[in-house]
């Protein structure tokens, strides 16, 4: 599509180019699709086969927030669904350092986190 365009700028007309990329657009869309949810699937199995388990009290109803994936289903909390920015920056922190988290440091944290916010 940018060579296209760039040929189209500079006003060189290739009938062939245009028609090689249609063609090629309508292989490769089903092609991606057919393959987007195998796909995903398998990327799902191999992350539970590692022992992590799906969160969701962590995520945002929204369409672009991400999955959670935690190794220790008891650090899924219900009431840290308020505060999630603060709690994957936590996450995140104690992946950096490379320690795995309690339950107890976890509910402390969100405690703190809320008298914080006032929420």
């Amino acid at each position: 599509m940018f060579l296209a365009s760039i040929q189209k700028l500079l006003n060189y007309k290739s009938e062939y180019l245009m028609t090689g990329f249609v063609k090629g657009l309508f292989i490769a869309l089903p092609l991606f699709l057919l393959l987007v949810i195998p796909f995903n699937l398998y990327v799902e199995s191999y992350i539970k086969s590692n022992g992590y388990t799906y969160c969701n009290w962590y995520t945002k109803p929204s369409f672009r927030s991400p999955d959670v994936w935690l190794k220790n289903d008891k650090l899924c909390l219900q009431n840290g669904s308020v505060i999630t920015s603060d709690i994957y920056g936590w996450f995140e922190m104690h992946n950096e350092q490379g320690t795995e988290p309690t339950l107890n440091e976890l509910e402390a944290f969100i405690k703190k986190t809320r008298m914080e916010l006032g929420r």
